[in-house]
């Protein structure tokens, strides 16, 4: 029970903190990565999250949700991430990868890639989702923030809102607009023209 963990994480119990982390930290990872565009930089700001979580633990409030809580915390490390990269002029291009680790293995798009497709299908399959990604990084971040957490991570928009901190209605409106922005995009870049 997932309670019963924060509790015993609260008391200081590093043995619960830990299958706490272990259960939130690919679908943190994803979304981090999803915002940021960058791996490495996902990754070292995952395992920022966990440490602000795991310091500042007693403060959190068993009424709400832990997941919300640490996608809050997430998505304000990744903007923070945005803001001092484009400052200094130092941001990445995005690159669809995959995460490989001593002990598992996790792709970003595992979970809707087909397996049984033909290599060449699979490679037209990853120029796809290329091309996407680094369209959605061309978002504004509070639309790409509305999308990644709704369409990507699959979250209702009063969960989002709760992330976002804001009304279910303007997650709604945010995420309208992002499809848009986003369909409008990949509509110039299928047909070859640069206007954006």
């Amino acid at each position: 029970m997932e309670e019963e963990l924060i509790l015993r994480a609260k008391s200081g119990d590093r043995e619960a903190f830990d299958e706490l982390y272990q259960r939130y930290k690919r679908p943190i990872l994803n979304y981090i990565y999803r915002f940021i565009g960058n791996r490495a930089d996902a990754e070292e700001l995952t395992q920022e999250v966990f440490v602000r979580a795991y310091v500042n633990i007693q403060r959190f409030e068993p009424r709400a949700k832990l997941s919300s809580w640490l996608y809050r915390i997430a998505g304000n490390l990744a903007k923070n991430h945005i803001r001092h990269a484009q400052y200094d002029k130092r941001v990445a291009s995005v690159k669809k990868s995959t995460y490989e680790g001593s002990d598992d293995e996790f792709d970003v798009i595992e979970a809707i890639e087909d397996r049984a497709k033909k290599p060449d299908e699979k490679l037209a399959s990853k120029e796809t989702e290329r091309i996407v990604q680094e369209t959605i990084d061309q978002l504004p971040a509070h639309l790409k923030e509305a999308l990644i957490l709704c369409d990507i991570e699959g979250l209702s928009y009063e969960e989002a809102a709760k992330i976002m901190r804001c009304r279910p209605m303007t997650v709604g409106s945010r995420l309208w607009r992002a499809r848009e922005k986003l369909a409008k995009m990949l509509h110039y870049i299928k047909n070859g023209e640069t206007k954006r």
